[in-house]
């Protein structure tokens, strides 16, 4: 598979729904994900290419739950000025952490204005390079974001499919349905049932995808990088401070 474009698929488990929330399509906030058992090595040079979310004074971050790397990372981010924030507090940087179903090349990627962006054709190539080398096949993901969260979940009613930063389409979450899409790889197909939406069908090497639960909630979502593909149900939310 051409090395320029993800061969492994990122997913965004009902867990991490709250955090994901914050990267939905037309809002400013980023996120980006990290697959890697040492994800403290990397993670300078990563944030640095990622979305600064608050002027110099204004800079706080917290952990949605535990991280195993979690002192080093806030090492790393007290050294660059961030502050401790608690769950009362609005914060500009949010850290959760989920282990995949299966394991995958190490990587990343961030998803920016509703659309997949391959930082590795960037500048941070080589640091790729460096973190396939260093770090074995992982089930660890690390999900960073760059906007708080100010309200948990509700039941879906819809989920939207995007391609290439695109809405390519909207099905109700109340039918019975499957769709099939065109993907820089080939073909991509979602199942609806039960309330619920997964992915059926891949071209993408990884196939993480396919071994993800299925999304039920609003804000959650299934990311394809290779195929440049994510779908995201859509619904209500509650206002309340997520701890």
């Amino acid at each position: 598979m051409d090395r320029r474009r993800f061969f492994s698929t990122f997913l965004a488990p009902p867990l991490l729904a709250p955090l994901l929330w914050a990267a939905r399509r037309g809002q400013k906030g980023s996120t980006l994900y990290i697959i890697g058992e040492n994800p403290h090595l990397f993670f300078s040079p990563l944030l640095a290419e990622f979305e600064k979310p608050a002027p110099a004074g204004e800079k706080r971050f917290r952990f949605l739950c535990s991280h195993p790397q979690e002192d080093s990372l806030k090492q790393i981010l007290l050294q660059q000025g961030w502050q401790r924030g608690s769950d009362s507090n609005h914060t500009e940087l949010s850290i959760s952490y989920r282990r995949l179903e299966v394991n995958a090349l190490p990587s990343f990627t961030m998803v920016k204005g509703g659309k997949v962006w391959d930082m590795r054709s960037w500048r941070l190539r080589s640091l790729w390079e460096e973190m396939k080398k260093k770090d074995p096949p992982s089930s660890c993901l690390t999900v960073v974001s760059s906007k708080n969260q100010h309200s948990r979940l509700a039941a879906g009613d819809s989920v939207s499919v995007y391609i290439e930063g695109l809405k390519r389409g909207a099905y109700s979450l109340r039918e019975e349905r499957s769709v099939s899409f065109p993907g820089q790889n080939g073909p991509i197909t979602i199942h609806i049932t039960g309330g619920e939406a997964r992915v059926m069908e891949s071209s993408c090497q990884g196939r993480i995808c396919l071994y993800s639960p299925p999304v039920s909630r609003a804000g959650e979502r299934i990311i394809c990088a290779p195929n440049h593909f994510f779908m995201e149900v859509q619904g209500s939310s509650v206002d309340t401070v997520i701890g």
